[in-house]
């Protein structure tokens, strides 16, 4: 049997505005076994092809799909009225609506206002509300589209407060058009649990969005003339270090879709949340990125409960995979760097005795070698078991080829009773299981498959910063930059309903 050295930890990145440069990698103090095949594939199982090119989308086609999504209209019909006192708006509500997601089709609010005093673009507006709202709805409109002061009075003064609201039920209606295109729900093709459909499988990710200032201080001095200069400045925005080691000054926010196998323009953004990057002092109302992410997938296991699986990535811990893994669900993510191999059991059988461990997230057979070398031996895995109840048990059926005899057993791979236990000596959980030990090892077949769905969300957020000037949110605000999220989800989404068939 031919030995591998194991994948060392990446070497640290460089300081950000500098050259990253590689590092020395220093390889890990032990010896690491070929991944044998398995349930999890094999070295010679073919990649999944890859689908066709989607097609680009001038703004006039994603304009007319936008604005005759009927989901929008029943979203719109949840934002408040006129107030009795003070200025009253110059539109009704679905008029604003349409205006926010506009921004993501125009790329600012200036624009946006522009085009709707041009009747090219103002007609296509009264035409839709016409027919989803009206002939009194659109004969009350006025002949052009709101000013940007009329934007400006209703974003401030009706979206923000509302911003729970309509984000509430504009998730409910993205998940009920997911189920429509046939998403997130059982077919007639048999799956298995290590390579669930495609459309089965939630995928998410964060990101940082820039705000339209990138000062972080509200006056700063010109050191050779004095001159003191003002700044405006986002509020809720900080320094975050995303992927790589890069500084990004920003407000964060987590999202999560799906999207069918194999067809352009598919994808549904089903929740968005703007989630913590601060210390808990200085941000307690919002939660950390692990925490909000297992808060939404459970909403949507709620709808949706024939969900099969969740890639994220490594900002994932044990800790947040463990409550999803008792509901039911696969929980991908690549492994952490810095997981030393953990001590598992000694399995004992007659004579025999095999130590077993956990390395690079699988279950491995511990040898010392003749020079006094730690060897691991990944043990090849039957099958990924489900035991379900209350709460979901999953298993590892494993094999140990033995010279005297074939052994096989079961090792849980979710949380336990006994992990959950403090250890009196060290004062913490006695074994991390769901940190270290993975239902699908990320060095497989199968997992760098799911590692596949979950890069699928780079791409919303790289379409998402590229829809603005300079990658920009036109937006102050964690809640005004969620409600210009939200409006180009309802851009991304109302494209899927236009180009997919939707069952009724």
């Amino acid at each position: 049997m031919t030995l591998r050295k194991a994948v060392p930890a990446r070497a640290k990145d460089a300081p950000p505005g500098k050259k990253r440069t590689r590092e020395a990698k220093k390889p890990p103090p032990y010896l690491y076994g070929p991944i044998p095949d398995d349930t999890f594939g094999t070295k010679d199982d073919p990649r999944d092809p890859h689908g066709p090119q989607a097609p680009n989308l001038i703004p006039t086609v994603r304009f007319d799909y936008l604005v005759n999504n009927p989901d929008l209209y029943t979203a719109a019909a949840t934002l408040p009225g006129p107030s009795p006192v003070g200025r009253r708006p110059h539109f009704p509500p679905v008029v604003y609506l349409i205006y926010l997601c506009s921004i993501s089709v125009f790329g600012s609010a200036r624009s946006t206002a522009s085009h709707f005093q041009h009747e090219d673009w103002w007609e296509p507006v009264r035409s839709a509300i016409r027919t989803h709202l009206g002939d009194e709805a659109a004969d009350g409109l006025k002949p052009t589209g709101p000013t940007r002061s009329n934007w400006n009075h209703y974003f401030r003064r009706y979206l923000k407060p509302a911003h729970d609201k309509i984000r509430e039920i504009s998730s409910d209606l993205w998940i009920e058009q997911a189920l429509a295109h046939g998403m997130l729900c059982d077919n007639d093709k048999r799956t298995s649990r290590v390579r669930p459909a495609r459309h089965q499988v939630l995928h998410g990710d964060a990101t940082v969005a820039k705000p339209p200032s990138g000062h972080s201080e509200h006056e700063t001095v010109d050191e050779r003339t004095g001159e003191i200069r003002r700044h405006r400045v986002d509020e809720d925005a900080g320094v975050t270090v995303e992927g790589g080691g890069k500084l990004v000054y920003g407000n964060k926010f987590l999202s999560t879709a799906v999207r069918l196998a194999n067809t352009p323009h598919s994808r549904v953004i089903l929740a968005l949340e703007a989630i913590r990057h601060k210390s808990l002092e200085e941000d307690p109302e919002r939660e950390s990125e692990g925490v909000a992410l297992v808060e939404m997938v459970k909403h949507i296991l709620t709808r949706v409960p024939s969900t099969k699986a969740v890639t994220y990535d490594a900002a994932l811990r044990g800790r947040h995979r463990a409550p999803l893994i008792a509901k039911g669900l696969v929980v991908f993510t690549p492994q952490h760097e810095g997981v030393t191999p953990q001590s598992l059991l000694r399995h004992k059988d007659g004579t025999c005795a095999h130590d077993l461990y956990v390395a690079e997230a699988r279950v491995c057979e511990r040898h010392i070698t003749v020079d006094g070398k730690t060897h691991y031996t990944p043990l090849p895995v039957e099958e990924l078991e489900q035991r379900k109840g209350e709460k979901a048990r999953f298993y590892h059926r494993i094999t140990i080829n033995c010279p005297v005899k074939t052994h096989t057993l079961r090792i849980r791979c979710d949380e336990t009773d006994e992990d959950r236990q403090i250890d009196p000596k060290t004062k913490r959980q006695r074994f991390n299981r769901t940190e270290h030990l993975r239902q699908v090892p990320p060095s497989t077949p199968a997992g760098r498959r799911l590692k596949g769905f979950r890069q699928d969300s780079e791409s919303i957020h790289s379409r998402f910063d590229q829809s603005y000037p300079h990658k920009r949110v036109p937006a102050y605000g964690a809640r005004g930059a969620l409600l210009i999220y939200l409006g180009y989800a309802w851009v991304n989404n109302s494209i899927t309903r236009s180009l997919n068939a939707i069952s009724s």
